[in-house]
């Protein structure tokens, strides 16, 4: 016992670092383990949108928008997303599929609407970018 404390004295700096590491590993575990949402990916999101008729929104601006979104994906820039409650309750009962460019903003739609009491949400993994790479149309107006 005395030899581990022994290395921890004389490498404190590493020892830090590993319980850095330890810690953050555990807050990914647990913030997966208590996510209200799920994230799926591209083809997991074209099944649900063919099967279950998920309504599709997206969290980017009008800009980002125009330059190419999922088909029939609804604009909801992420700002928006707690004024918009209302119109998402329309869909009740539908899976609601939650998109951005790279998942962050989607991610954070999810967990607000988490918060409200939304259920039946997803977030699309890697946003449009993983969308794109997976080799999926877009539709530019």
């Amino acid at each position: 016992m005395d030899i581990y404390f022994e290395f921890i004295s004389n490498h404190s700096l590493l020892f830090a670092a590993l319980l850095l590491v330890i810690v953050l590993l555990l807050q990914t575990i647990f913030s997966d383990a208590t996510r209200k949402y799920k994230l799926i990916s591209p083809p997991e999101a074209v099944r649900l949108i063919n099967r279950e008729e998920a309504v599709v929104i997206d969290t980017r601006n009008k800009a980002e928008f125009k330059d190419g979104h999922i088909s029939d994906a609804i604009l909801i820039p992420l700002p928006e997303i707690k004024d918009s409650i209302e119109k998402l309750n329309k869909h009740e009962g539908r899976p609601l599929l939650f998109y951005c460019k790279s998942g962050t903003r989607s991610d954070e739609a999810c967990k607000t609407l988490g918060k409200l009491g939304l259920s039946n949400v997803y977030a699309l993994s890697g946003g449009i970018q993983a969308w794109k790479d997976a080799g999926m149309p877009l539709v530019k107006k």
